[in-house]
């Protein structure tokens, strides 16, 4: 937490306010505070447990806290280059829209939680293009991945997307429903702006086995990830898009993409990039998840 704080008095952009949602951590995160002596953070500790989801869906509840106009998210095992607001700010400017998402770099977690090694890898930079992208063309990684990160996010107040998800219980799944709600153009920045810590299943970005809630939570997640990725391709499909799923803006490798699209039982548009025994092994999880629970 202390580094993350750390990063926002670097910011080269100081007319900002933090308000510090803390579950469960009240002295040492105060004894931090203390120490920083700066106003501009504001301290509310939760009036008890609420637990990961329910902590960080306060932050996009859709509420002008202390009277702001423009907000961020930034996950106390994260931080944020000196440049991140001050780069959101000029972007939303000069491109017109309301919502930015950033790349960031990724961070390996070192022993005993302390210092870890930063990456070569992002955490987005397989996902889209530098630039704006319409909602529906911004939506259609989902078919393979997660294309958002709420450190990374950044938007107006008065933008038209609902980024609460505060009605999902799951904090992986809170953000795939995050992305999929996305009504505004939005910009990405390929540039990292900032560093991700990966903490093991912690920081799981994409459902790859079970988590917290057990087996049953696993699937209700992927159940849902599948049900996403096929309102995603019917929109396309009505809008005559289909295209967009080989489109060459998304980074991503064919291959991973034919995954992700026959995870959720719908036709690859294309040659197929995979083996016999590999498409069928896809439709088998596909289909037994579709039938599950």
């Amino acid at each position: 937490m202390r580094r993350a704080l750390e990063s926002l008095l670097a910011q080269d952009y100081s007319n900002w306010r933090a308000i510090l949602f803390d579950d469960g951590n009240v002295e040492p995160t105060r004894a931090i505070l203390d120490d920083l002596r700066d106003s501009r953070f504001v301290f509310r500790p939760n009036d008890g447990r609420f637990g990961a989801a329910r902590n960080i869906g306060q932050s996009f509840c859709g509420t002008a806290y202390l009277g702001g106009t423009h907000f961020g998210v930034l996950e106390d095992d994260n931080f944020w280059h000196p440049t991140y607001l001050s780069r959101s700010l000029q972007i939303m400017a000069d491109h017109s829209v309301s919502i930015v998402q950033s790349n960031q770099w990724v961070e390996e977690a070192g022993p005993d939680d302390g210092p870890g090694k930063v990456l070569s890898a992002t955490t987005l930079g397989d996902c889209h293009a530098e630039g704006r992208w319409r909602p529906e063309q911004f939506k259609v990684p989902l078919l393979w991945r997660l294309p958002i990160s709420n450190s990374g996010l950044f938007w107006q107040m008065d933008s038209r997307s609902d980024l609460r998800a505060d009605d999902i219980p799951d904090a992986v799944l809170q953000e795939w429903v995050r992305a999929f709600r996305i009504v505004d153009d939005v910009y990405f920045v390929r540039e990292p702006l900032g560093v991700w810590r990966a903490n093991g299943t912690e920081s799981q970005r994409s459902a790859i086995g079970p988590k917290s809630g057990g087996w049953g939570g696993f699937l209700r997640r992927e159940k849902a990830i599948q049900t996403m990725r096929r309102e995603v391709y019917a929109s396309i499909g009505r809008g005559k898009e289909s295209s967009e799923i080989l489109s060459a803006r998304f980074p991503t490798p064919l291959e991973i993409r034919e995954q992700g699209v026959r995870r959720a039982l719908l036709r690859w548009p294309a040659g197929s990039h995979l083996s016999w025994s590999r498409r069928v092994d896809l439709f088998t999880k596909a289909s037994l998840l579709k039938l599950s629970i």
